[in-house]
Parts: C-alpha cells; sequence; structure tokens
C-alpha cells in the first residue's frame, strides 16, 4: 500500500542518494585518474574527507525545502498531493545539476589536469567553438546515455518516496506531537552539523584538502559544486599573458629586470646572491595585529602605549612609512608571504583555490625549520591552504595545539602564543624561520585576567584617547597590551642561546583609519593612509645597526629584506625589493589598494599621493598640505614637478595590481633547480 511520507522522510531519502551518488562519482574519478601505481590505501584519507564534502552538498541540496515545508503558512501547500509537480521538478533539477558537475568535472580534469572551477566560464566564452572541442574529444553520446540513465533512476526514486496515486492511513497511529518536534530537531542539527563540516569554530573548507599528503588525494578530495562555489567570485579575475605584456615590462624595471623580448614569457625571476661576509641567522617575524603606525611612541605619539616597541626601535632599523595595500589582516598575511599585494575583490586571495600555491621566499631559507604560530586557526580566511601549500615542511601551532587555553574568540592571548613560541624555537637543534602572527587586538579587547596584575596600562584621558585615534580605554588597553607581550616575549627571548644569531622583524598586518594627532600631518586621516600605515621594525643589535629610514615601503618587501639582512641568497619571482637595496632608492613608492573607496587604487610617491578614481580622472594630493584633499590638479598655475610626476608614476598603480593579479594565478612554485613545479 502506498501512504503518505513526511517532508523530512522523503528529504533524508534524497540526500542519502546524493550522497551514494557522489562517492561512487569519486571512485570512479579515482579509477580513472589515479597515477600509476597508485594504491587505495593512500587515497583513503582523500575519499574519507570528499564523503564530508559530499554530506554539506546533499544536505544543501534538499534539506532546504524540507525547512521550507515547516513554515506554517507554506507548509500546508507543499504536503498537498498538489504539490507532487513541484518537488519532482526541484528533485529533477537538482539531480541534472549533480550529474552535470561530475561529468563537467571529469573533462575539465582530463583537459586541463585540475578539479572544475569558474574558470570554466572564461574557456566557453566562444560556445560554438568549446562546443566542437567537446564533441571531438569526448564520447558525447555515451556521456549522455550515463546522464539519462542517472536522470531515470532519480526519477525512479521520487515515483518510490511520492507515488502518483497514495492511499491515505487511516488507522496507523499519529506519532505524538513532542516526538515529531524532538525527531526534526535533531535531524536539524545534524544537518547543520553536515553543512559546517567538523566539530570546531570554523567550517570544514577547501583548504582542508591541501594538507592530505598524497598530491592526486587533495584533487580527488574535492566536490565539484564546492569548488565551482568557491572560485565563483574569482571568475573574472583572469588576465592573459598577450593582455599584460605592457604593464609587465613596466613593473619589471621596477622590480630591476630589463624590458621583455618579442618572444620572451612574462616572468619576474630573479636571482639575489647572500650579501658577502653574511652568514645565515634564524628569522623570527612577527605580525601585528592592526598595529597603526600613529599609535606607536616611535612615530610621535604622546600617549604611552608602546614603551617596549619604542625601546626596540631604539636600538633597532625602524622604516617609519611601511604600508599595507589594504586594511585586512588576510590580504596582509598573503602578501607579507608571498610577496604579492592582495588586490582581489570582493574576496580575499587566501580564499581562491587556484591562488592557493604561490612561491615564496620562505622557501629559499632551505636550511631552516619553518613554523607558523597563531593563537586562533589557520582555517580562518583559508590561510592554512595558503602555507600548506606554499613553504615546505610548514609546521603550524595554532589553537587545539597549543597548551594555553583560549581566552576569546581569537583564542590563545598574545603572551602565551608568544611564550609558546618561544618554548619551540629554544628546543631547536637547526636553524629556524617563524612567522609569529598575534590577534588579541581586536574585540572584545580581552586582557587576561592573569596578566592583570603585572599589565599596567596608563589612563589617558577621553579626549586625548579621541584626538589620538582610540575609540575607547579599552581600545588602548588592548593596543597597550599587544605591545607589553611583545615586552614580555623579548625578555624571555634575551635569555635563550638562539638569540645573538635571531633577527627579530616586526610588522603590523595592517593600520587603522582615524584621527592621528598633531605628530602626523592632517593627510593621514583625511586621505585613509593611517589605514595601512605601520612601522617596520628589524632587530638584531648584534648585526643590524640602528637606524630610521624615512621612505615609503611596502608588506611585499618584508621578506626580501629579512632574507638579505639574515644573509640567504633567494630567487624572486615577486613584487618585492629589498628595502636596503640602493639601485631601488629613487623608485621607493607605497601601492594601496581602496585608499578612500572601493576599487580605488593608490601610489604615495615622496609627499604626493596619486589615486585613481573611477570613472573620474586620476587625482594628485600634496599629503603634507594643510588641505590634503585639494586635488592639484584642478589648481592654477599647476605645481611645479606634476607633469613629470604623472608621466613617470601615473599608469603604474594600474599596471603593478594587474601584475599582482595576474601572477596570483602565474606564480608556481619553484623546484629546487630552478623550474616551475606542477
Amino acid at each position: 500500500m502506498n501512504r503518505t511520507r513526511s517532508p523530512l522522510n522523503r528529504a533524508l531519502w534524497l540526500a542519502l542518494f546524493l550522497w551514494v551518488g557522489a562517492t561512487l562519482a569519486r571512485l570512479a574519478f579515482a579509477a580513472a585518474f589515479a597515477p600509476p601505481g597508485t594504491a587505495w590505501s593512500d587515497l583513503a584519507g582523500a575519499l574519507l574527507l570528499g564523503a564530508r564534502y559530499d554530506l554539506r552538498w546533499a544536505a544543501l541540496s534538499v534539506l532546504p525545502l524540507w525547512a521550507i515545508s515547516r513554515v506554517p503558512w507554506l507548509g500546508r501547500r507543499l504536503v498537498s498531493p498538489r504539490a507532487r509537480w513541484f518537488w519532482w521538478a526541484f528533485w529533477m533539477g537538482v539531480s541534472l545539476a549533480w550529474v552535470l558537475a561530475w561529468v563537467v568535472d571529469a573533462g575539465h580534469y582530463a583537459y586541463l589536469h585540475q578539479r572544475l572551477s569558474a574558470v570554466i566560464v572564461s574557456l566557453a566564452g566562444d560556445p560554438r567553438e568549446a562546443a566542437g572541442m567537446v564533441w571531438q574529444t569526448y564520447p558525447v553520446l555515451w556521456i549522455t546515455g550515463g546522464v539519462l540513465l542517472w536522470l531515470g533512476l532519480c526519477r525512479g526514486l521520487f515515483g518510490v518516496l511520492w507515488p502518483a496515486r497514495v492511499v491515505p492511513d487511516r488507522w496507523s497511529p499519529r506519532p505524538a506531537r513532542w516526538r515529531v518536534v524532538s525527531t526534526e530537531l535533531f535531524v536539524a542539527m545534524l544537518a547543520l552539523l553536515a553543512v559546517h563540516g567538523r566539530l570546531s569554530q570554523y567550517p570544514l573548507r577547501w583548504s582542508d584538502a591541501g594538507e592530505l599528503s598524497n598530491a592526486f588525494g587533495q584533487q580527488l578530495a574535492l566536490n565539484p559544486l564546492q569548488n565551482l562555489y568557491d572560485t565563483w567570485s574569482f571568475r573574472t579575475q583572469q588576465f592573459n599573458a598577450a593582455a599584460m605584456r605592457a604593464d609587465a615590462g613596466e613593473v619589471r624595471q621596477f622590480v630591476g629586470l630589463p624590458p621583455l623580448q618579442a618572444d620572451e614569457p612574462i616572468s619576474f625571476l630573479r636571482s639575489v646572491p647572500p650579501r658577502p661576509g653574511a652568514r645565515p641567522m634564524n628569522v623570527v617575524v612577527v605580525l601585528l595585529e592592526s598595529f597603526a603606525a600613529h599609535k606607536t611612541g616611535a612615530l610621535g605619539s604622546p600617549l604611552g602605549a608602546t614603551p617596549s616597541f619604542d625601546a626596540l626601535a631604539a636600538d633597532g632599523l625602524l622604516f617609519t612609512r611601511m604600508m599595507s595595500a589594504h586594511a585586512h589582516t588576510a590580504r596582509g598575511v598573503f602578501a607579507t608571504v608571498t610577496g604579492l599585494p592582495d588586490v582581489s575583490s570582493p574576496s580575499t586571495a587566501s580564499r581562491n583555490p587556484a591562488a592557493t600555491q604561490q612561491q615564496s621566499i620562505v622557501n629559499e631559507f632551505k636550511d631552516h625549520a619553518k613554523f607558523y604560530f597563531i593563537g586562533g586557526s589557520t582555517s580562518w580566511a583559508n590561510v592554512r591552504g595558503v602555507l600548506t601549500a606554499s613553504i615546505d615542511g610548514i609546521d603550524i601551532y595554532e589553537e587545539g595545539r597549543l597548551k594555553s587555553p583560549s581566552e576569546d574568540v581569537w583564542g590563545v592571548s598574545d603572551k602565551n602564543l608568544l611564550q609558546e613560541a618561544n618554548a619551540v624555537l629554544r628546543a631547536q637543534t637547526k636553524p629556524f624561520f617563524a612567522i609569529v602572527q598575534t590577534s588579541g587586538n581586536h574585540r572584545p579587547y580581552t586582557i587576561p585576567a592573569e596578566d592583570r596584575a603585572t599589565f599596567k596600562p596608563r589612563t589617558p584621558t577621553p579626549a586625548e584617547l579621541q584626538a589620538h585615534g582610540f575609540s575607547s580605554q579599552q581600545e588602548y588597553e588592548a593596543f597597550a597590551y599587544l605591545d607589553w607581550c611583545i615586552g614580555q616575549f623579548m625578555q624571555q627571548a634575551r635569555r635563550e642561546a638562539y638569540f645573538d644569531n635571531t633577527l627579530f622583524a616586526f610588522i603590523g598586518d595592517h593600520g587603522i583609519i582615524g584621527p592621528t594627532g598633531p605628530h602626523l600631518p592632517p593627510a593621514w586621516h583625511d586621505l585613509a593612509i593611517t589605514q595601512g600605515h605601520t612601522p617596520f621594525l628589524v632587530y638584531a643589535p648584534k648585526h643590524v645597526p640602528a637606524r630610521r629610514i624615512n621612505h615609503w615601503a611596502q608588506q611585499v618587501d618584508v621578506l626580501p629584506t629579512v632574507a638579505s639582512l639574515a644573509g640567504i641568497g633567494y630567487r624572486n619571482t615577486t613584487l618585492g625589493r629589498d628595502l636596503l637595496d640602493p639601485r631601488f632608492d629613487d623608485s621607493r613608492v607605497a601601492f594601496a589598494f581602496q585608499f578612500a573607496g572601493p576599487g580605488q587604487r593608490g601610489l604615495l610617491v615622496g609627499d604626493r599621493l596619486l589615486l585613481d578614481q573611477p570613472p573620474a580622472a586620476q587625482a594628485v594630493f600634496d599629503i603634507t598640505a594643510a588641505d590634503p584633499k585639494k586635488n592639484l590638479l584642478d589648481t592654477t598655475p599647476t605645481p611645479v614637478g606634476l607633469a613629470a610626476l604623472q608621466q613617470r608614476w601615473g599608469h603604474f598603480a594600474q599596471a603593478y595590481a594587474n601584475t599582482a593579479l595576474y601572477l596570483q594565478t602565474h606564480n608556481r612554485r619553484l623546484a629546487a633547480g630552478g623550474g616551475s613545479r606542477d
């Protein structure tokens, strides 16, 4: 007898069917594309991870319809026999989307050795040509037959779950209301867990596949629907080599390379030998959360928030005009590690699967152990994906692996993070390169209870706080606490055997927009320069003389500069330059993305800011002026030297941004001999 099934019962059966179908498709994918000699045991982790991706998308595909059926005013219509056509159309549409995703994914991999992504949109730019290629390359008739077979199975399953004729069941007792509600709440929680993908703060991400040890397994684990979704917002961020040649030539000159020859492929590879007489050192790069330059005493703030940093700056190499290209942590991390400013829009490059694998100067520290420390999780913004795919043997210490308890949403406190980093580095028997990413200088501005007795910040007046860029005493204390943590860390480090041969580099991930106080010109606030302005300090008193350098510098310059100071020769394939190389002293500029509005590109050159303001023409501002918002191009007479400035630098911000975007997907890892890795 055909009885009416509940919407939940139908949805669960449909989700299970999709999940099983995806599992079979993944097994077929493995059988078709696994490299010769690959054992199934090598792929077990990929198959299990892939099953979790598939379960997420099975739940997302059908369970929302069940949820809609529980809406009181709509549910009665969806459970009515007359709504059968709606369920049928929805289910067959979902079934078609799934089978097309897997079929196109297999063809995409066979053609490009990459899983399905939004790049497919550009490949299908000429539909007639694309269709001809598909017809001549793939067994289209057999594929069509397979698709129809799948759709037939899906139609048959639907007929079982919702037959055309249903006999009402008048005799079976109805379950109690509480039992129905509790069952549905339990299933809803399981569905949310399936979509989230793991029992942690951060959801299952595509970058989790990058942690698999088997290279083919990293590809096998991915779900084509997930990959299409993750890459969709980046589908328009594509530059071909032909369109890039003019911009590449301009930027090559900027990094010290000759112009491109007519038949020369686009490349920014250059080899930098170690400095004469330099011996390799350990390196510790500390990324300071929201460490705005205008709030530090070293750059003139009178509020006393940074006594530890200021003392280090007095004995170190301080770059006073370091700029992050954007006020976003993930972008700052990407720029520092890769040497590329993150100009992706609207999302960040770390979230783009096609931009995961990058050549990083960190890999040029070939004899060094490599570490990354963070109080939270590198699942945030998919940073783990960039780190594990770009840095050989990176050892990540994060929440869950760290021994200290979490304080708030940002994880372990900065003091405990730095202390645990010191304990790990103290135990090393070989050279090391470590990055420590702090995160506590964020709302909710938590000061751990264990530190309240020894951390004693000043208490400026509300007027003083507001005048110098602090929104509250709590924000001031969080900034001062970060500085206090630096001091505690350096006190410990000085007692360690590694200290004398270690180069410490401190840099903010970005700045903060806000008032600066009278110690900086009004342009820092009025033209939003503060959003990227952060100090860059190199501290190695026995190796690097104390000095203040006031020319513009960029986050992408950090690793080239650190490598040179640490006595490491390196290959550089991106846009960073050694800040101490005199060849570039007449071209010290700072690029920034979105100075004052979405999509605006800016270039700081000396005391001028060149700002692209689409759709209007470029504007030029004097950052030392009392009224910095006045466009110098609108003044009469035109200031001396403005025409020459525009001739040299007027197009550079656009060329630089285009080159950075191009290199996001064309900066492949280098093999030991210099060629790119496949």
